[in-house]
């Protein structure tokens, strides 16, 4: 069994990229984000790894998220998409909406990577602040952007594992789960910062959420190589 301070240190060296240059973090191969591609077909996105941009005001990065999302990956071997540089924009910009158009870079190229890997599933990893009500938050707007199943596997999951979770009633969702939605399965899911810690004293919580996340994915890929079984059978 990997103990905690092995995984504390994995995740520490992955979070260093999105610490530098004041949290603005740092170009890749002159692009603001890094991807990798997996077998499994899931996706894990962070756009507020670093800081961004919104109607002209910096907003503080989501501490964590983007190490999250490549540790995620490559232990369950599923795909990332991961912004690494502050660019004075924020692909997550408007709430609430779905644009007809969009301009942005990093929302813009997800989509075609969705498309060219055949992406069942985009989970859009988000943080938040201590005061909100449950200790993670799945937005899907009423299951509109993601199957009920699916949700329905994370929900069960973060339950067995003695975290609170809800289906995002104090969030209004934003631009990379409803432009991906357009394609395929996708939710935002928002993290208490109690949660993404690396602190020994808060570590159970840390762990409680790689577990019921890992398992998630796992049981999401069945169902999806099931659903594929049956489409394959009806030809």
């Amino acid at each position: 069994m990997i103990n905690a301070n092995t995984i504390i240190s994995e995740l520490q060296n992955l979070n260093y990229q999105f610490l530098v240059n004041n949290k603005n973090g740092l170009k890749v191969d002159n692009k603001n984000y890094i991807f990798k591609t997996g077998k499994i077909p899931i996706l894990l996105s962070a756009p507020h790894a670093v800081k961004q941009c919104r109607e002209s005001q910096v907003k503080p990065s989501d501490y964590l998220t983007g190490a999250l999302a490549i540790y995620l990956a490559e232990k369950c071997d599923c795909s990332y998409f991961v912004r690494v540089f502050n660019d004075n924009d924020d692909p997550n910009f408007p709430l609430g909406t779905t644009l007809l158009e969009i301009e942005n870079e990093y929302l813009r190229t997800l989509k075609k990577f969705i498309q060219e890997y055949n992406i069942f599933l985009m989970i859009d990893i988000h943080g938040c602040v201590n005061s909100k009500k449950y200790d993670c938050s799945l937005w899907h707007d009423d299951y509109n952007t993601c199957e009920t199943q699916v949700v329905k596997i994370f929900e069960n999951n973060f339950n067995c594992y003695d975290l609170t979770i809800d289906n995002g009633t104090e969030y209004l969702g934003g631009q990379v789960t409803r432009q991906c939605a357009l394609i395929t399965n996708s939710f935002q899911i928002e993290i208490k910062r109690r949660i993404r810690t690396l602190k020994l004293e808060n570590y159970y919580l840390l762990k409680s959420f790689i577990d019921s996340m890992e398992k998630s994915i796992y049981e999401t890929y069945d169902y999806s190589m099931k659903l594929e079984k049956v489409r394959r059978d009806r030809r």
